[in-house]
């Protein structure tokens, strides 16, 4: 993993904001403690030898908010110990393992000229199968860097053309992944036809460059888009496109990009959600990707009560293996104030996921369920939660059941 990257965007972020502390304006720094204690009765997810293992986690951390006329920063960043008590094997105490951030700077907003900076640190599942929260197995530390400077021509009072280049790389820490950057350049011609209604036209080129010289590929986009509302109660906003990927390795594809999202506000306290996408992703280890998401959901949001259901489907063609997963599913999300200070919170999701791999085909039914109490006085939080999972698989050996008890505590400074 080059390292390189992530110390010159910190020191260029870093370097900006002492420049701007001349005009300074406001800031907020907020250090923070977490420690918690965990039960899990299936450290592995094994169906046949069940691994229980009690888990302390430490997590120092801090908060940072800036801002004046020229520059809007936040910057958040912990260190995430993880130590088993009977499988100190698992242990995440490498520092290239503990660290997480998410940082991002916005330069110059609401003028001609924009740069936006971000860096983000996390772990994640290196399968796209893998999105299992309860298991620290399979995943990998990942550093996420975006420059992106923007420039918006006003060419007529409801006419303007928008010229954009955003870099992107992604670090890491696994060797099983990939390392890869992206160079985009676009430009966008923008209509407000009127204040409700918004049209527009873009084309993007983008390169990417990947350790596997397999994987690396050039892309064009050409997309139109438009935001509406209608009324008071309705927004929408649609884009599609075309886009064709011309492989270094002589491998050509194309297909459609979509993105659509429509909001309704059934009442002040209850909002109904559409949304689907279609696109080109890059996967960690598995290369490009079509994917397919579709949602509907509802809110409700009231100071008494929060409350949230979502039906779910996904489809993810590989491009470059000969393997396709799909699934689909409903998650339900309450929270509820018990008392001044005291809050309870559920979830529930329930999948449904088809595998097709190499020939291999998998059935899969998950069920997941939470349950948690929350406690918040001024500075200090508590939280004691209970999360179970039943995986059921037509593949015996991938059977697996998981019960997590959870104690935390954060003091904020």
């Amino acid at each position: 993993m080059k390292f390189s990257k992530l110390f010159f965007v910190t020191l260029v972020l870093s370097g900006m904001l002492l420049f701007t502390l001349t005009a300074w304006a406001e800031m907020e720094i907020h250090p923070r403690l977490m420690v918690s204690e965990e039960y899990n009765d299936n450290i592995y997810l094994d169906s046949g030898n069940e691994e229980e293992d009690w888990i302390t986690t430490v997590q120092p951390g801090i908060s940072l908010n800036y801002s004046n006329r020229s520059v809007e920063a936040t910057v958040d960043y912990s260190l995430r110990y993880r130590l088993y008590k009977d499988n100190s094997d698992e242990n995440l105490d490498d520092f290239k393992d503990v660290q997480q951030a998410n940082a991002t700077a916005l330069f110059f907003s609401g003028r001609p000229f924009t740069l936006r900076l971000s860096e983000v640190i996390s772990r994640e599942a290196l399968d796209q199968r893998d999105d299992n929260e309860f298991s620290d197995s399979d995943r990998s530390t990942v550093y996420r860097t975006t420059v992106a400077p923007e420039y918006r021509l006003q060419l007529a009072p409801t006419f303007s053309l928008v010229a954009g280049y955003t870099y992107d790389r992604s670090d890491y820490v696994d060797s099983r992944a990939d390392d890869v950057e992206e160079h985009e350049g676009r430009i966008s011609l923008v209509k407000q036809v009127s204040a409700s209604s918004e049209v527009f036209a873009r084309y993007a080129y983008a390169i990417q460059v990947s350790e596997t010289a397999a994987d690396e590929f050039d892309r064009q986009d050409y997309t139109l888009g438009l935001t509406q509302q209608l009324g008071g109660r309705t927004t929408v906003s649609v884009e599609g496109g075309i886009s064709q990927i011309e492989y270094d390795s002589g491998y050509d594809t194309d297909g459609t990009n979509w993105l659509v999202n429509i909001a309704y506000n059934l009442s002040e306290p209850v909002t109904i959600s559409l949304g689907f996408s279609q696109d080109f992703t890059v996967t960690a280890i598995d290369g490009l990707t079509e994917t397919q998401e579709a949602s509907f959901g509802a809110t409700y949001t009231k100071e008494s009560l929060s409350a949230s259901t979502v039906m779910f489907w996904n489809n993810s063609d590989y491009v470059r293996l000969d393997r396709e997963d799909q699934a689909y599913g409903v998650r339900f999300d309450l929270a509820k104030p018990l008392a001044r200070a005291v809050t309870a919170n559920f979830d529930a999701e329930y999948e449904r996921a088809e595998y097709d791999d190499f020939g291999t085909n998998e059935e899969v039914d998950r069920l997941t369920v939470g349950a948690s109490l929350g406690y918040e006085y001024r500075r200090f939080l508590a939280s004691l939660g209970y999360r179970y999972r039943i995986n059921e698989s037509d593949i015996n050996t991938n059977d697996y059941t998981n019960n997590i008890v959870t104690l935390s505590a954060t003091v904020r400074f």
